[in-house]
């Protein structure tokens, strides 16, 4: 049970990918409200208790037609039951094809959907979105989503204005950025920092890590002692991993890796790079929190004026930002960097200076929960107008019931109309 918190259900179709820590650090970081994960399955990835969650798909020969079940024809009455017993007052969905998967809950437990936006899913061409069922789906039912979702929440300006030209209404999308931990990510008290590249993402076109690795070729040819670490996994990394050897690029694929060791490289190296750029399929960086958890531990970041980046890190006062896909500029922001410790540690007190006064995780997320309160508010204000709107148009009927009752008890037996529509053709004549 939730307590004297109230309930925000935090809907995601796959609980929970090893990449989406700001989904899992957001609801933990919540205080007037208490989160209660709810989607189709499990995945793996983040744990995420079932104490405080609930899939439909929970596992044997059954679940796969539980999951099929709940989405085209939505939860049972005791599943229902069930949620309801967590005291939902709003749901909370990740993704715009989450937003569109979780229309049917939110109707079932007669509360708002609030949608987080966070990049592809208001980026990528409709084309590739409809690659896949779900998409075709989300295609099918977006402008559904756009009329009856009570709220959008852009995770940068740059998302918001795509969302808007796909449709989302401008005066129900607004833009929150997500924190991190400034009381976890910190800058290392000692210790010299190493001629570290460091790399950290999904191997994925998007992410632009053989971009980086061609840069890298430069870099090595003047700083010997660079080395390029890459923290991720994805559909790419084979392709990466050739062409590290084929470059003769001295570099450590370390695969997917958990937050700590994370934090560890972040303390170690001096340059943060990803060098995001718009895919074929059109998907773009969003925003990208890993930049924000970089500068929070006094990283500069190299990296590319694509997509919400810019809002992330601020070109020549954080970081240093080139054209995508310009690998020779890429190399020369990195060179830099490496070379100039005036401008490194002006950039690193900067970076995290910027993160301590506008990426404060426990700042960002009570201005969310104000922000649910604002949706509950104007939802019960709704309420109350639609009250108020039938009871006025339900005293209208009432009186004009009495009226026509009145008028017809006044009017005398010899004043009725005679109808004379039986009357012969002689009558009157």
């Amino acid at each position: 049970m939730i307590g004297l918190r109230e309930g925000v259900v935090v809907f995601r179709i796959q609980l929970l990918p090893r990449s989406e820590t700001f989904i899992a650090t957001q609801a933990a970081a919540m205080r007037r409200f208490e989160a209660y994960f709810v989607g189709w399955r499990r995945v793996a990835g983040l744990e995420v208790p079932e104490s405080k969650s609930w899939t439909a798909d929970d596992g044997g020969r059954l679940g796969r037609l539980r999951e099929l079940r709940f989405r085209y024809f939505g939860s049972t009455k005791d599943e229902i039951a069930q949620l309801k017993g967590q005291s939902p007052r709003l749901v909370y969905a990740h993704f715009a094809l989450d937003g569109y998967a979780a229309m049917r809950l939110a109707k079932q437990l007669g509360v708002p959907l609030v949608t987080a936006l966070h990049g592809y899913d208001v980026t990528m061409s409709d084309e590739a979105l409809g690659a896949t069922r779900l998409g075709r789906e989300y295609l099918k039912g977006r402008t559904g989503l756009q009329k009856e979702g009570a709220l959008f929440v852009a995770c940068s300006e740059y998302v918001r204005g795509r969302a808007i030209e796909r449709g989302y209404p401008a005066d129900r999308t607004i833009v929150h950025f997500i924190g991190v931990d400034v009381e976890r990510f910190v800058p290392p008290s000692t210790g010299q920092r190493e001629p570290v590249v460091l790399f950290v993402g999904r191997l994925v076109e998007k992410k632009g890590c053989d971009r980086l690795i061609e840069a890298m070729v430069e870099v090595q040819r003047r700083c010997a002692d660079a080395e390029l670490v890459v923290i991720g996994d994805g559909p790419l990394r084979a392709d990466c991993e050739a062409l590290v050897a084929a470059r003769h690029v001295r570099c450590r694929f370390l695969g997917a890796q958990p937050s700590t060791v994370v934090q560890e490289w972040m303390a170690r190296a001096k340059v943060f790079c990803a060098p995001s750029m718009v895919a074929a399929s059109g998907d773009a960086e969003g925003f990208g929190i890993v930049f924000i958890e970089a500068q929070a531990m006094g990283l500069p970041v190299v990296s590319t004026r694509s997509g919400g980046i810019p809002e992330a890190v601020k070109d020549g006062q954080t970081g240093l930002l080139v054209a995508e896909s310009d690998q020779q500029a890429l190399a020369e922001a990195i060179l830099t960097l490496i070379g100039n410790d005036e401008l490194w540690q002006r950039f690193s007190l900067a970076g995290r200076r910027r993160v301590l006064e506008q990426f404060n995780l426990a700042r960002q997320t009570q201005r969310l929960e104000d922000v649910f309160d604002d949706v509950l508010s104007s939802r019960r204000v709704q309420i109350e107008q639609r009250a108020v709107s039938s009871a006025v148009v339900c005293a209208s009927i009432d009186r004009m019931h009495n009226s026509t009752f009145q008028r017809r008890q006044q009017v005398s037996p010899y004043e009725l109309p005679i109808d004379r529509s039986n009357a012969s053709a002689t009558e009157g004549a």
